[in-house]
């Protein structure tokens, strides 16, 4: 048995080497020449919200060999130790909305007409998926971009000194218009069925369908998904998801349900009267929406039902809704997120582009609603996950993974929920469940250790020091590193 003193020697030794090169450089080999023993952990069960007494983690090779006692030979043996020291060790986390590869949206003049663009960009890529890690997310859904793109990051994560993580892409959203780097349009059933079996002869891992679509062509796409055995999932508003649902859709992302015909028949008039286009959506269809009254339960119903993969993306509306002050989401994006995409965030691109002070505050105000909405959904029996729409504005890698389950845990979803959602759940939904989101004998070593228990408190999740992917081992000197901070 070697001591951990010794390994830690050796690791930091090359962590030293590379701490004064940009976090986004590729990080020198750290993956061990030996069995490694995670001893004196404490493992937490998401699924059963439970927390065992003192084990011993046994991780060969990128897979977890062997879990027993505490100091227990047959984990120990021939293996680096390291002393956990009674920290808590989850699964890996997985952000099921991360536009991994996403460039900054911009607006182009060509001529004379303005085209919108958002082209892929492997640098942010990769920053993206170092701060990720460190922030303990080790598998991600990339819901849509450029699968050139996609499949450059894998080659890139597939190197030795490549830190990302493992990630499940769609192509380019399916929609009623096109954006370069972003979404195809289609006109008919037959381009639906096409540009389907074009995104899956590259690669696509699921197929995203997007808001301007008829129920014609939702239902085509579907079809088309489930034709090639893959899942289909919306991002809807004028189709109601009580409708999309019945068609065979497989997922819904976002916590915007903003069809009229969700509404009742006097708010819904009310609501098309005084409509105005773009976001304003967010805030004023919840205006006429009641969270507890009988549309609310017919949602239930479905989801119950259908049981649909979800994830709401709360951090996404709420940084939007509070974009009007200084604090954390700013704060946040000025320390991790790419330097483009903060530039484009300060500029024009925006959630929030055109409110007023009134419209914010007016936001703000129903925010209690969606709040109770999500208390009920994520309580039903559908496949709900944990999912940020990273690379939107103001959603900076891996520490948005972190305030999505906290305002998950504020709406009223239990703890143990959340953490479930964010790991067993997720890794379900990608039809990773065999092999990912939990620590088990014969699962890869993904996993994280906390100072404190998230089970008291879903704020712990924070509380990182040191982060196991694919069995390699991230002490917090490294993941300072991945963070672009000095350790």
């Amino acid at each position: 048995m070697r001591t951990f003193s010794r390994t830690r020697t050796r690791l930091l030794a090359t962590y030293a080497l590379v701490a004064g090169t940009l976090a986004l450089q590729p990080l020198a080999p750290a993956y061990a020449e030996t069995a490694i023993s995670l001893d004196n952990v404490r493992i937490l069960d998401p699924e059963r919200g439970t927390t065992s007494v003192a084990r011993c983690i046994r991780i060969e090779g990128q897979r977890i060999a062997a879990i027993t006692a505490a100091g227990a030979r047959r984990c120990l043996r021939d293996a680096d130790r390291l002393d956990a020291e009674g920290r808590f060790a989850v699964p890996g986390f997985i952000d099921m909305h991360a536009h991994l590869t996403l460039g900054p949206l911009e607006l182009r003049r060509e001529r004379g007409e303005l085209r919108m663009i958002a082209g892929a960009d492997d640098d942010i890529a990769r920053h993206n998926a170092q701060r990720l890690v460190a922030f303990g997310v080790t598998s991600v859904r990339n819901p849509g971009g450029d699968l050139q793109a996609a499949a450059r990051y894998a080659t890139w994560r597939s190197q030795s000194d490549a830190v990302g993580p493992e990630s499940f892409d769609a192509g380019p959203v399916i929609h009623n218009a096109p954006i370069e780097g972003l979404s195809v349009a289609v006109r008919t059933p037959e381009e639906m069925r096409e540009v389907v079996a074009g995104q899956v002869a590259q690669g696509a891992d699921w197929i995203k369908l997007y808001t301007g679509l008829s129920p014609t062509l939702l239902k085509a796409g579907i079809d088309a998904a489930h034709a090639h055995g893959r899942p289909a999932v919306a991002h809807l508003d004028e189709v109601p998801w009580t409708a999309a649902l019945p068609m065979g859709l497989d997922g819904i992302v976002h916590l915007m349900p903003t069809s009229p015909e969700l509404l009742p028949d006097e708010e819904r008039q009310a609501w098309q009267s005084e409509r105005r286009p773009g976001t304003f959506a967010f805030f004023e269809w919840w205006e006429h929406f009641n969270p507890d009254g009988p549309e609310a339960d017919r949602l239930v119903e479905a989801f119950d039902r259908h049981r649909p993969v979800f994830d709401a993306t709360l951090v996404a509306f709420h940084a939007a809704f509070v974009q009007d002050r200084d604090g954390a989401y700013k704060d946040d994006a000025r320390r991790y997120a790419h330097s483009r995409l903060h530039a484009s965030w300060k500029g024009w691109f925006t959630f929030a582009l055109g409110w007023e002070a009134a419209d914010f505050e007016r936001a703000r105000a129903i925010w209690p609603k969606v709040q109770r909405l999500a208390q009920r959904l994520y309580g039903t029996r559908a496949r709900v996950t944990v999912g940020t729409d990273m690379s939107n504005p103001w959603i900076a890698p891996g520490i948005s993974m972190h305030r999505e389950m906290e305002l998950l845990a504020e709406s009223g979803v239990p703890t143990a929920r959340v953490l479930q959602a964010a790991t067993a759940n997720a890794a379900d939904a990608l039809g990773i469940g065999d092999r990912v989101g939990r620590i088990r004998r014969g699962y890869e070593a993904d996993l994280v250790l906390l100072e404190r228990n998230p089970l008291d408190d879903i704020r712990h999740t924070r509380s990182i020091h040191t982060v196991v992917i694919d069995g390699r081992v991230l002490p917090p000197a490294q993941l300072a590193i991945l963070k672009g901070e000095t350790p």
